[in-house]
């Protein structure tokens, strides 16, 4: 065993004794080293002597506490939660200049401009650059590479601070070590490596226009770099990102030195003498500090992912939080573009939990061996278009469905579900609706000679104090009510059956929250119809009123939901039914409205009913829909080649609106306006509705 590697052994039991094996040690060391990379590289003695006070308050002091984030004396603090940007769009957060703003007022003065590459003229859809080697680890097939690859990185450099003086290193001897430690070839880790920094990387649209106008008016460009990917390596990075035609690409595993400490920026000057040179880069200390420090003017371009990162969702598993973080943060806040708040609230809130759905869609689909799906409306709409946009081998359809038509149709074995909503839910409501009005939203004006016995007449209001009447008016001619229906029903069965076709299994998906929606199309299937198919109900999440409504069908799977349920994610489920009033729901269901009215059922001659529509929201829905759409295209188009990273957890994909929901503040400021029926078909007479500033105050929100 040669000295070095006896040497290495060595530092790894060090490392792993004093900085891995105790808990508490373990828990701040190593996200202190995260939030200090630069200083841990230019002055890794602080780091060490943080270990020995670290090591000192958990092992020798015996101390539970945080050492390095301790809260004041005789207070008990827990960590703090993040919130969204309140204000209003969070793109506007960038406040960038005009790419030729900045060209014409900043930087044509110049003879030489320089640029940075990563994190100014690349971008990556990673909140941090090394949540890469997670997608190598994987492609590799090897367990833990994330830790490997980061740990081979750091030997490398502490060996050629040893041999040479200087911690600047190569991609290749960061794959020496891996393969003497793992047995990984080096030439294929390096070349596996190096491919998917080629799928990942992508230019900043934003300084590809800055850029091209500098070439266009003939300016000398540089490229500057502190990378251990050589020259020829980045030269195929920039070339693959339209970046070509500059002058010398300088970088720093190829001179010895980097801009940390200055010495990359005297070979720009060294090789232009005379000319007035501006570097144009996102770190403050290597690309803005050092650069004033070596007699180089500078330009701050600010990192996409320090404008964002403080408002993405917390909590999530680390490569989903970092790829979804990644894409909000790239695209948000890269340019001068500012979004409109309802756009950003589908794009950032709601993309994830969409782009989840339908992958866990298809999953289950595909394990079950599903012949057809049908979306149920008017929720489907976006679930159906970003399916089809995921996915091209399984049929599916929209098919208009709702809770009145579902109520309606299913109404010989669900009583007590048509007098809960027919009746009870439609008294609680502020607008109140005549005995007429009532019968005739749900065509049963033959019910009204009857009135009189139940000393009701056509203009008494369905109140919380008549509802009993209307309830015994209703049960005791129960065959008059579904007798009324069939003529309706005849042309629901061939709906039925024009949707299902031949298929023997059939997904029928919607948003939740009972399951009543789905749970009744399986009824009319399979057994009013006996088409000789089985349905499998799948919902985006399930939320009783009474945790024990739905319990069985969900242990049994009737029921499956996806993010949420009272025995499945319960913590997601408490906050979304215990805050806000329990008006959560509704701001959910934002994400998935549809540019049309609800459906309501048939008429007797077979045509469609539908409700009241709320064309005042269909601007709203477009943008949040549109921002949605956008989300799921920027995820599917980067992670296309690694599909693992499209399984969204149901628990992650609920992060974000658990974060939007924490305060109401965006929410009342544009949605206040947004109007909506609280009971489908509710009132043919006076048609009325709500608006969500009317709704929180009623719930004391």
């Amino acid at each position: 065993m040669g000295l070095i590697d006896m040497r290495g052994q060595i530092k790894d039991k060090l490392y792993y004794y004093f900085a891995e094996k105790n808990w508490g040690v373990r828990r701040e060391y190593g996200p202190y080293v995260d939030a200090h990379r630069e200083e841990h590289a230019e002055h890794p003695w602080k780091h060490r002597w943080m270990l020995v006070k670290l090591n000192w308050h958990y092992r020798v002091l015996r101390r539970d506490n945080m050492m390095i984030s301790k809260p004041p004396e005789g207070k008990v603090t827990e960590k703090k939660q993040r919130l969204p940007y309140l204000e209003g769009s969070e793109s506007s957060l960038s406040n960038r200049s005009s790419p030729i703003h900045l060209v014409k007022n900043r930087l044509l003065s110049f003879d030489v401009i320089s640029f940075d590459i990563f994190d100014t003229l690349i971008l990556r859809p990673f909140s941090k650059p090394t949540d890469l080697f997670m997608i190598v680890g994987k492609r590799l097939n090897k367990v833990e590479f994330y830790r490997i690859r980061t740990d081979a990185e750091r030997r490398a450099r502490e060996e050629a601070m040893q041999k040479k003086g200087t911690r600047e290193i190569t991609i290749y001897d960061i794959y020496r070590i891996i393969e003497q430690r793992t047995g990984i070839p080096a030439e294929l880790g390096l070349q596996t490596e190096f491919e998917t920094e080629l799928d990942y990387c992508f230019a900043n649209p934003y300084m590809k226009k800055v850029y091209r106008l500098l070439q266009e008016q003939g300016k000398t460009i540089v490229i500057t770099s502190d990378m251990y990917l050589p020259k020829e390596m980045m030269e195929k990075l920039l070339h693959k990102n339209g970046f070509s035609g500059y002058d010398k690409l300088y970088v720093s595993c190829d001179y010895g030195c980097s801009k940390s400490n200055g010495s990359l920026y005297q070979y720009v000057k060294n090789d232009y003498p005379g000319k007035t040179i501006i570097h144009v880069g996102d770190n403050m200390n290597s690309d803005i500090k050092c650069a004033a420090a070596a007699g180089v003017e500078s330009e701050h371009y600010r990192n996409c992912h320090e404008i964002g990162n403080p408002y993405r969702a917390d909590g999530m598993s680390a490569f989903v939080e970092s790829s979804y973080s990644g894409i909000v943060n790239t695209y948000l806040h890269n340019s001068d573009k500012v979004f409109s708040p309802l756009y950003e609230y589908g794009f950032i809130y709601g993309g994830l939990y969409v782009l989840g759905f339908c992958n866990w869609i298809h999953k289950r689909v595909k394990q079950e061996g599903i012949d057809k799906i049908l979306f149920l409306s008017r929720d489907g709409y976006i679930y159906q278009k970003v399916f089809n946009m995921m996915f091209d081998d399984v049929p599916n359809e929209y098919f208009l469905w709702s809770r009145i038509a579902n109520t309606k149709y299913t109404v010989k074995k669900n009583r007590e579900d048509f007098l809960r909503r027919i009746v009870y839910y439609r008294a609680l409501a502020p607008f109140k609706i005549t005995a007429k009005s009532l019968l005739q939203s749900i065509n049963l004006l033959g019910l009204i000679p009857y009135l009189k016995e139940y000393q009701l007449n056509e203009k008494t209001l369905l109140i919380p104090e008549t509802v009993k009447l209307f309830d015994q008016l209703f049960i005791e001619h129960w065959d008059e009510v579904c007798e009324a229906f069939e003529p309706e029903k005849d042309y629901i069965r061939n709906y039925i059956r024009d949707k299902v076709g031949n298929a023997s299994k059939v997904a029928v998906i919607d948003v939740g929250w009972l399951g009543s929606g789905p749970v009744g199309l399986k009824y009319l299937i399979e057994e009013e119809l006996q088409l000789n198919c089985q349905v499998y109900c799948m919902q985006a999440a399930a939320r009783p009123p009474i945790h024990t409504d739905i319990a069985p069908e969900l242990m049994d799977s009737t029921i499956e939901p996806y993010i949420f349920s009272e025995m499945f994610n319960r913590n997601h489920f408490d906050v979304h039914a215990n805050t806000n009033k329990g008006q959560n729901n509704i701001f959910f269901e934002f994400f998935s409205q549809a540019t049309y009215p609800s459906y309501g059922g048939m008429n007797a001659d077979g045509s469609f009913i539908f409700d009241y529509p709320e064309v005042e929201n269909y601007k709203a829905i477009q943008e949040i829909q549109s921002g949605i759409i956008d989300f799921c295209s920027q995820y599917i188009h980067f992670f296309h080649k690694d599909f693992f990273a499209l399984c969204i957890s149901g628990y992650d994909a609920y992060c974000p609106y658990r974060m939007i929901i924490r305060d109401l503040s965006f929410i009342k400021k544009y949605f206040s306006d947004y109007t909506f029926a609280r009971n489908v078909s509710g009132d043919t007479e006076n048609q009325r509705i709500e608006t969500i500033r009317e709704l929180l105050d009623q719930a004391g929100v």
